[in-house]
């Protein structure tokens, strides 16, 4: 059961109706050019589709044997918001996971909307049983203690090469991870949805037979 029941986000909600590359392209044209998070992130667990506002996580390697060496991680999984997207940010580091079974577990009765990391994940026979979508850059078995600890939360991060404020606009698929700034967004998604009714267009006249190059030279789009 979940602990709370997310409002409706009118952002969120159009933000559902797009893809990752038509975000990504409409982000491009603005001049929003690194907002896609590293092709190495990808699905691991759960439905290829992930859509939420940003909690960002901040993790960094650490060797000490701490006494309580989850103590951060736990508070952070205590405090994600109903609805949001864990953007857990750990500066690539792939030799010990943060996530797993336990601390989605955890989200999900928060109310979780998904993870995504550009570290690794382990637990994933637990984590594809939850069905709580994640993406990661690398699975291990390790155990983060005594090798990379949390040290922030709530916080700006750097995931994956990609600036990740609270509340910004995470939303993944089979392509991968974009993220829409908070700011702007409402002009974003306008955009974007303007070019999804080309997009649409150009494919109903391609599949007609319209030739590809008048296609384009009608409609430039692709």
């Amino acid at each position: 059961m979940s602990e709370a029941s997310p409002g409706r986000d009118p952002l969120v909600e159009r933000l559902d109706r797009l893809t990752v590359a038509l975000a990504a392209d409409v982000l491009d044209r603005l001049g929003l050019r690194s907002q896609v998070l590293s092709h190495r992130v990808r699905p691991v667990a759960g439905p290829e589709r992930l859509i939420g506002r940003a909690f960002p996580i901040a993790a960094e390697i650490d060797d000490a044997i701490l006494e309580d060496p989850y103590e951060h991680e736990l508070a952070a999984v205590d405090a994600t918001p109903s609805g949001a997207v864990v953007v857990l940010a750990t500066g690539e580091y792939h030799g010990a996971a943060v996530w797993g079974e336990l601390l989605a577990t955890r989200v999900i009765v928060r109310g979780c909307a998904g993870a995504v990391t550009d570290g690794a994940a382990r637990d994933l026979v637990g984590l594809r049983r939850l069905g709580l979508p994640t993406f990661a850059e690398a699975v291990s078995a390790n155990d983060s203690r005594g090798r990379i600890v949390v040290r922030s939360w709530g916080e700006p991060v750097v995931c994956a090469g990609v600036a990740v404020a609270p509340g910004d606009l995470v939303l993944g698929d089979a392509d991968g991870v974009v993220v829409v700034p908070a700011v702007g967004a409402s002009d974003v998604l306008a955009a974007a949805e303007a070019k999804r009714a080309k997009e649409e267009l150009a494919r109903d006249l391609l599949a007609s037979g319209v030739p590809a190059a008048e296609v384009w030279e009608q409609h430039r789009v692709l």
